[in-house]
């Protein structure tokens, strides 16, 4: 089918998330392949020493046993034995397979690829997906993969068949050693040559994964407005914030020595707690309506209002809420609050 020409983004990290969790990775089923072909061929080269050693024994033990023992407990010594000795073997592919496919995707346990979907029985979709650039690439690769293998069959029997006839004439030892080395020929050529495949394929998957995660600037619009929410609704989550936080604001001004006012354009309230802070700090600040609200909170709660109009707009400019004043302003607010402070100890 034709790629949809409107998906030009690249994906957002949350469209890679949900792939991601739909089991939707970046995977090249070559690179376990190429992996476990090469691993193979080297634990082959030091396995198998070790391997004929032991069944030579195994098998010396089963033969000299024949008679002395039950065929039953002897056929269970044997294969339990013999288990024990392929299972070094079998994990270590295991933990291949699970590494190469780790190194491309990480750690991933999702059930979702294997529920069935009905655009993969869609005939007409279907036969899209037969003559598509995947099926092209496919077929490219298959006949890569045929001949390879052939080439190497071929060199490797040719290889072999130059000692042929004088293999009968060895002694057994000499006739293993010699199958173990065309082995592990045979599985070293087949992993090294299936890297480059394995290299081509992953370079391959990760641009098809790229392109089917494309998204539409529409589908980005969309996204950004879950993710974020409806333009009204962060609205009214912003007013709800702005009111709390007034809220919280205008309770602290009966807390404050002194209101520094405008007079009703701007009102700054502060408080000084002497051992406790080091300059006194704005509790609450606004302007307007703000302000006058602050002014008349002050007056209710007995909190001296100041009229001091260069100093209301200088600190109102220079600090936030919850801010020490500068210290150029310790002086003017010194003596305001010195004065304050006579005043209450003259009642």
């Amino acid at each position: 089918m034709a790629k949809d020409p409107s998906k030009t983004e690249k994906a957002t990290p949350r469209r890679r998330q949900k792939a991601r969790e739909e089991g939707q990775v970046l995977k090249s089923q070559d690179v376990p392949i190429s992996a476990t072909l090469f691993f193979t061929a080297v634990f082959l080269y030091f396995y198998l020493p070790y391997l004929y050693t032991v069944l030579k024994s195994l098998f010396s033990y089963a033969f000299s046993e024949a008679y002395s023992l039950e065929l039953s407990l002897l056929t269970k010594t044997f294969f339990f034995k013999l288990f024990l000795l392929l299972l070094p073997i079998f994990l270590s592919l295991v933990v291949v397979g699970i590494l190469s496919n780790a190194v491309q995707f990480g750690f991933l346990f999702s059930l979702k690829p294997l529920i069935p979907k009905l655009d993969n029985v869609n005939p007409i979709k279907g036969l899209g997906r037969v003559f598509s650039l995947k099926s092209l690439f496919e077929a490219l690769k298959s006949s890569l993969k045929l001949s390879v293998a052939v080439a190497v069959g071929y060199f490797t029997v040719k290889y072999a068949l130059s000692g042929f006839y004088s293999f009968p004439l060895l002694p057994l030892s000499s006739q293993v050693e010699l199958l173990v080395k065309w082995l592990v020929i045979l599985f070293f050529t087949f992993g090294l040559l299936s890297i480059p495949i394995a290299a081509v394929d992953f370079l391959y998957r990760r641009w098809e994964y790229e392109e089917s995660l494309k998204m539409s600037k529409q589908e980005i619009k969309e996204e950004r407005k879950q993710y974020e929410g409806h333009p009204l609704i962060k609205s009214a989550i912003r007013k709800r914030q702005r009111e709390i936080a007034m809220r919280r604001m205008m309770a602290e001004v009966p807390k404050a020595d002194v209101v520094i006012t405008n007079p009703t354009h701007y009102a700054v309230a502060l408080k000084y707690e002497r051992g406790k802070m080091h300059a006194p700090k704005v509790v609450a600040k606004g302007v307007d309506k703000v302000a006058l609200k602050i002014k008349e909170i002050a007056l209710k709660n007995g909190v001296p209002v100041e009229e001091k109009p260069e100093l209301a707009r200088a600190l109102y400019s220079s600090c936030d809420v919850g801010d020490y004043i500068p210290e150029e302003f310790y002086r003017v607010v010194a003596k305001i609050l010195a004065r304050i402070y006579r005043r209450r100890s003259s009642l």
